[in-house]
Formats: structure tokens, sequence, C-alpha cells
């Protein structure tokens, strides 16, 4: 299917902030990863450490906090790994999911999901 980007807002708080980026959307990664300087200047303080497996294979140990997301209309808060200078900024699934959004690999592009509670 190839890469898809996102236009995503990106806050500290429900009230902002709220930044927009370009984000490329990856269907591997769990967490959401943006670079440090740009959380910093939102205000996105970080809460604790975690371990990473990155794309090229290495095995990190980042920082992580919680910002507020805004896509196509849902907010939502997520987890997001402080990334380092080599690391990829990248949307990770949960935060995707979290909005109530999957990946439509058929038609491409990104689609709502019905949410359940089973």
């Amino acid at each position: 299917m190839g890469r898809m980007y996102v236009d995503i807002e990106i806050g500290r708080g429900l009230d902002g902030p709220f930044e927009t980026l370009v984000m490329e959307l990856d269907t591997g990664s769990d967490d959401t990863g943006l670079p440090r300087p740009f959380l910093r200047s939102l205000g996105v303080r970080p809460l604790g450490w975690d371990r990473y497996e990155l794309a090229d294979g290495r095995r990190v140990r980042r920082q992580y906090g919680i910002a507020f997301l805004r896509l196509r209309g849902e907010v939502g808060a997520t987890r997001v790994m402080f990334c380092g200078p080599r690391d990829a900024p990248v949307l990770g699934v949960i935060a995707l999911e979290e909005l109530g959004f999957i990946m439509d690999v058929r038609r491409g592009g990104l689609r709502k999901f019905q949410r359940q509670m089973i």
C-alpha cells in the first residue's frame, strides 16, 4: 500500500495549544513518537521511561509522556515517546485506534470503526 501520512494536531492538554504536524502512520509502531524539542515546546512533560525496539532493530530506552491528539474532529489523550535525534517521528496504531480510526488497506486511507463493548 505504500506510506500513509496524516495531518494531526498535537497539544499538551485538551485546551491546547495545538500544533499541526504531517505524520507518517506506522502500523508496526504501538506508541506515537515525536521529537523531544517539539514536545517540550508544547509543555508535554516526561512521565517515565520505557524500552522500545525501533524499525532499524535498535533497542533503546526513551522517555514517554501524555499528549492530546486531534484528527478529523476526534480528540483523545495518548502515550507519546520522546524521540531521539535519530528516531523517526511516527503516529502509532494505539493513538489511531484511541481516536476511533483504522487503516483501510483495501481502499487506502483511514476510516472510522464501530466501537464495541462486548
